[in-house]
């Protein structure tokens, strides 16, 4: 650290800790700025501001430049020049997202890559991204900046996986930080675009099939009445169409409170049973065994397990830590139950593959080519193949039940919308004097 002269008594001018070049542009963006009432060698009090690294590192400078230190307090923390700290645009007031993460991760490997040291390329990314992201890389570079690794400043934050964290820990270790870095944006990348894919997929046919029901019981409450209405006026007949859809009507009339209760009872139950462990177990469970949609719960956990482990083991991560990070990684509580059985049974000196096998768990040809692979000790790279043949089979098997879904939507609406107009119709061809049959 270099020495540094004390101010003038009375004066209020600032003292830096360290050169500009020891301090790089990270330090000059994250230094936080203490205020401090002191006395020096001659019994003098004075006051002054001091930029550091922390209150400790400050005391000690202002120690040595000759001062005992009577109060310290830290005032604010230095912004760079021309930073823009508010905006206009909402949307750049908007919480993390993981797209967020990705993109930023990618750029420090990037900077990383160039030579730029951690710390200047998190103030950098803390200076360029969105201001409801920038607080979280300065408090990331603050926390490295107080002696803390990246691993542990990342466990701070709740945006970051365990998936994430192992591999950012395996870099910090391997001194591959750039790599793991770019792997753990390419697999959030992956993730992401899978859970758009099923997001986009189903949000056609959820809106098709809610506007379907809407319009079948707008038809049943205000339009059936009223053609119900007309015939008794006229006095004729109902054609049976029609008194089946009348009936209908009225039914629904007369239970729709008990029917409402019924399913708002039915989602309440659902919602608590999906967050007691034990019944969640057996959701997850039966899920898996439910037709197509099952095999798309699979494939996914296949797709999940296959790319993060083949990706971990690559990078060094121990076969046991990674059946740790992937057992907290699964949403599935079914499959995370059947890694922690896979990770009991490997410390016994089984293999990975055999109690994988036991049960219903992942896709068979993966496990089958884990055995392969362990056997050929290639087990990383045969993961990592066959995590890019099933996400190919996942991403069939959602087009093929978007391919089902909506023909069977367009006909459900169809028939509804087609059951009350071929009603009406009867009743209006009954009520002009033709045959109600």
């Amino acid at each position: 650290m270099q020495q540094v002269t004390p101010p003038r008594h009375g004066t209020r001018e600032r003292l830096c800790i360290g050169s500009h070049a020891e301090r790089g542009n990270s330090l000059d963006f994250y230094m936080p700025i203490f205020r401090y009432t002191a006395r020096n060698r001659s019994g003098q009090q004075q006051s002054a501001t001091i930029e550091g690294n922390s209150q400790a590192e400050a005391i000690k400078a202002l120690k040595d430049s000759g001062l005992l230190v009577l109060k310290i307090n830290e005032v604010q923390a230095k912004k760079p020049k021309g930073e823009k700290t508010w905006s206009l645009n909402p949307l750049q007031y908007r919480s993390i997202r993981p797209a967020d993460i990705e993109h930023e991760f990618h750029q420090i490997a990037v900077m990383l890559r160039s030579g730029i040291s951690l710390l200047e390329a998190l103030a950098m990314t803390a200076k360029y991204s969105r201001i409801g992201v920038r607080k979280l890389w300065e408090t990331i570079g603050k926390r490295i900046e107080q002696g803390s690794s990246l691993t542990e400043a990342l466990e701070e934050h709740k945006h970051f996986s365990e998936f994430t964290i192992q591999l950012i820990k395996v870099g910090e270790a391997t001194g591959s930080l750039h790599t793991t870095m770019d792997q753990a944006s390419a697999e959030m990348a992956a993730s992401r675009k899978i859970k758009k894919k099923v997001t986009s997929a189903m949000k056609y046919p959820l809106f098709v099939l809610i506007f379907a029901i809407g319009i079948a019981i707008l038809m049943l409450v205000k339009i059936v009445p009223q053609i119900k209405n007309l015939l008794n006026i006229m006095g004729k007949p109902m054609p049976p169409l029609t008194k089946a859809l009348i009936d209908s009507s009225d039914w629904i009339m007369e239970n729709g409170p008990g029917i409402l209760t019924v399913i708002a009872i039915v989602v309440v139950v659902f919602v608590i049973l999906n967050h007691w462990p034990p019944s969640r177990w057996w959701l997850d469970f039966i899920g898996l065994h439910v037709p197509v949609m099952g095999r798309i719960a699979q494939l996914n956990g296949t797709v999940i397990f296959g790319r993060a482990a083949g990706m971990m083991l690559a990078a060094g991560v121990s076969v046991i830590e990674t059946l740790e990070t992937m057992e907290r990684l699964h949403n599935n509580t079914y499959l995370a139950s059947r890694v922690a059985y896979t990770r009991k049974k490997v410390l016994q000196g089984a293999s990975l593959s055999d109690p994988l096998n036991e049960k219903i768990s992942y896709m068979p040809l993966m496990l089958r080519m884990m055995k392969v692979g362990e056997n050929s000790g290639t087990l990383d790279d045969i993961l990592i193949e066959m995590t890019e043949f099933h996400e190919d089979e996942l991403n069939h098997s959602i087009d093929a039940l978007v391919g089902m879904i909506a023909p069977a939507i367009t006909v459900l609406v169809g028939g509804m919308v087609g059951f009350v107009y071929g009603a009406f119709l009867v009743a209006m061809f009954s009520a002009a004097g033709g045959s109600p049959q």
